[in-house]
């Protein structure tokens, strides 16, 4: 097992958010592009039964090249207290505090060797760590809670939306009426960061140059979803996050959205559901005769959002699963897409980083 890390750059607009199921499917296109649809079905074949490789949700890049983590639930509330003026103070910085969603490496390596347990503890550490990395910038310390947890915020990076008014156009007949105009959220999205635990380094060689022969996203045949990637030397860090990815505990925080499967103890765990349904990728099908009848969606399915707090009944590197979310006949030949539910667990230890 060897831990990788891919700095991608998008080098124009999307119209869809992009998660570990985008970039799959992006590297199941890429695939069939260089190597055949033969190859495609060997790959997902492998990827059910032993996945040579799992992929974490895109995580936020900073300036400095640092990686930001998504947030698992704690237990307990800053506002658990029955003191009316205290939860009058509180009930402001709460509010603050509730919106950071992404947290710096040093502080989610707190919660990993359970150094962080609760809400207040992590409240406290965000505090101490805000003033730690603005005094590292030499900018003013806020003396506000609210504005020191404002500040935390603000260091994260954030996609950018806006409203770009396109004119419908009907595919079959490339042609476009008068007044047919629609308004559609295009993002700019920052760089970020994705980390892949590779066990078949073979695939993830094919995996790679797969990538990079494809785009992301939708309305790819206009320009969008345009990106670069590169790996990227953090030997220092991968290291130290390797010791959360071996050391298996029964308590892990996933850097993916997961399927639920027998192995989580889900009255034990934290989490936030996601229904998920989305569309079937025929960017490639439009010269295609029959294009009007090919499948629009695939099946709604239900996800354990990114950053979940999972209880394992037994300590395992892979939790999830390849699901099939969309199955057809056409002529002879049956026809199968499916969708990616690996959670990429990252195992918490015991306080002070002991197994």
């Amino acid at each position: 097992m060897s831990l990788k890390l891919l700095k991608f750059n998008i080098h124009s607009f999307l119209t869809t958010g992009i998660d570990t199921n985008t970039i799959f499917g992006a590297i199941c296109w890429g695939i069939v592009k260089l190597y055949g649809e033969s190859e495609l079905e060997k790959f997902l074949e492998e990827f059910k039964e032993s996945p040579p490789f799992l992929i974490t949700s895109p995580l936020p890049l900073d300036g400095d090249g640092n990686v930001w983590f998504p947030r698992p639930p704690l237990e307990g509330s800053i506002m658990d207290t029955d003191e009316r003026s205290v939860l009058i103070e509180r009930y402001p910085i709460h509010k603050q505090f509730k919106k950071i969603n992404y947290l710096d490496w040093e502080t989610f390596k707190k919660i990993l060797q359970g150094d962080l347990t609760t809400e207040k503890e992590l409240f406290e550490e965000l505090v101490k760590r805000t003033e730690q990395l603005l005094q590292s910038k030499r900018r003013k310390i806020p003396t506000d809670v609210k504005d020191l947890l404002r500040e935390y915020r603000g260091l994260i990076p954030t996609a950018k939306s806006e409203v770009a008014v396109k004119t419908a156009i009907d595919r079959l007949t490339n042609t476009a009426k008068e007044g047919q105009l629609f308004n559609e959220i295009i993002t700019a999205l920052p760089q970020f960061a994705v980390i892949v635990k590779v066990k078949n380094n073979e695939w993830w060689v094919k995996a790679k140059k797969a990538l990079s022969v494809v785009k992301l996203g939708g309305n790819k045949t206009v320009g969008l979803g345009r990106f670069n990637f590169e790996e990227v030397d953090e030997g220092a860090f991968l290291k130290e996050l390797e010791t959360f990815v071996e050391n298996k505990t029964e308590k892990c925080i996933t850097l993916a959205p997961t399927f639920y499967e027998g192995n989580i103890d889900i009255v034990g765990s934290y989490y936030e559901p996601q229904i998920y349904r989305s569309a079937v990728d025929k960017t490639y099908a439009y010269g295609d005769p029959d294009f009007i009848t090919l499948p629009v969606w695939k099946k709604a399915t239900l996800y354990l959002k990114t950053g979940a707090m999972l209880k394992l009944k037994r300590p395992s590197g892979v939790i999830g699963a390849l699901k099939e979310t969309l199955k057809w006949d056409r002529g002879s030949r049956t026809y199968r897409v499916y969708n990616y539910g690996y959670g990429f667990p990252l195992f918490v230890q015991r306080a002070g980083g002991n197994l």
